[in-house]
């Protein structure tokens, strides 16, 4: 286990502020979700791997009318969501118990930084989970943290490894993310590859299905 539960069982009521900036120092999620909503309306969200919820608020933030669903393996799930409970839905299950419920498909499917911490041989699977739970004219956005050098790069491996507790933690390359990409989803084309303030290494990679490019 990291060291995370310490640091927030200490922090009291000055979580959240602290979790906030921590988390801006890496990635401006607020940018993320706005740029998500510039490029196509939707009803119906799923996040994979929502962690806290901290996501999930500026996406129903950015998406005022939609419904949002949150799952993620942690059973603390959306825990520090502040948004509208009447609109987001939280559960502690896998992409793959989902699928199986057989759902109404979802207009935007997201991920965010969920692929470094899976193990190489659920990568594939995730994501073609991803793909049975979008509409057909939905989209899926796989946002992940580029593999690099530098004091950003060390800093993002020692808050997976020592405060979050994730010993199998392996960032892929720009090219590894994208070749996992093309095989999950082969029938999907990139309607939007671009990076995410303030760190290069956040990649955004947003899909639709072949032909689906419409706004």
């Amino acid at each position: 286990m990291g060291i995370g539960p310490i640091i927030r069982h200490r922090l009291g009521k000055y979580e959240i502020p602290a979790a906030e900036a921590y988390r801006n120092r890496f990635i401006n999620l607020d940018d993320l979700a706005t740029t998500l909503a510039s490029l196509r309306p939707a009803k119906r969200i799923l996040e994979i791997g929502a962690g806290d919820g901290s996501f999930g608020q500026r996406l129903c933030a950015a998406y005022p009318d939609a419904e949002y669903v949150g799952i993620d393996i942690s059973d603390q799930v959306g825990r520090l969501f502040r948004g509208d409970r009447g609109r987001a839905t939280f559960r502690p299950i896998r992409s793959d118990e989902l699928r199986a419920e057989n759902p109404q498909p979802f207009d935007l499917v997201c991920l965010v930084d969920v692929v470094h911490h899976l193990p190489e041989e659920l990568r594939l699977p995730i994501l073609d989970d991803a793909r049975a739970l979008t509409a057909d004219d939905g989209m899926i956005a796989v946002k992940d943290w580029e593999r690099g050098a530098g004091i950003a790069h060390a800093m993002a491996f020692a808050a997976d490894r020592y405060v979050t507790g994730d010993k199998t933690v392996r960032f892929p390359s720009r090219e590894e993310l994208r070749g996992y990409i093309d095989s999950a989803l082969p029938n999907h084309e990139v309607i939007l590859e671009t990076r995410i303030p303030p760190r290069r290494n956040n990649v955004l990679y947003v899909l639709s299905q072949l032909g689906r490019n419409g706004s």
